[in-house]
């Protein structure tokens, strides 16, 4: 990983992704492992989908306990290799409409401000019209680092990530069961 700030899109994201791989390939490296979905599998499975895709899924905890409760999907990661699509949030490249809920929890935050908009976009892109979503986001900066830099480049408040999401082809974007934000797209 360099030092130098990278300038444009593409170098910053790989930049992104560099910390998040030396985090992954740490031996005995538990980073990504936690499932901060599992207080919404109520949620989604109230729901009751056929196909679940998770966006930013670590190390795919989130999928994994959906599929002991009968419920397909697929995670998607840039970094962990647990993932089962591993591709940028912003380019999956699954085939359109295919998700009844698209999920998130804690990953957003991860992103660059720049791709903020270009994953709500993708998002909406593989959900199935009317398809539900639902997410959680720290809006404060990460406490681990990496070469000094903080995992959370785009730290905002709960407010402006409502008010983006719902700039983007959903019906609604609400808070719900506390941490969550959840809606539909249209």
């Amino acid at each position: 990983m360099s030092n130098a700030t990278p300038n444009d899109l593409d170098a910053r994201r790989e930049h992104e992704r560099s910390k998040y791989v030396m985090l992954a390939s740490r031996p005995g490296s538990a980073y990504g492992a936690t499932n901060h979905g599992r207080d919404a599998i109520a949620i989604v499975k109230r729901w009751k989908p056929r196909f679940v895709v998770d966006f930013g899924c670590g190390r795919n905890a989130c999928i994994t306990e959906l599929r002991r409760h009968g419920i397909d999907g697929l995670g998607v990661d840039f970094a962990f290799p647990e993932a089962d699509i591993n591709k940028p949030m912003h380019e999956t490249k699954l085939v359109e409409g295919v998700a009844d809920v698209v999920t998130s929890f804690d990953a957003l935050e991860h992103l660059l401000t720049a791709d903020v908009i270009p994953v709500l976009y993708e998002m909406g892109r593989v959900a199935r019209p009317r398809a539900w979503f639902c997410f959680s986001i720290c809006t404060r900066p990460s406490r681990i680092t990496v070469a000094g830099e903080n995992l959370h480049p785009t730290v905002r408040p709960l407010t402006w990530w409502v008010e983006t999401i719902g700039r983007v082809g959903v019906v609604n974007a609400t808070r719900a069961g506390g941490r969550f934000i959840t809606g539909r797209f249209k």
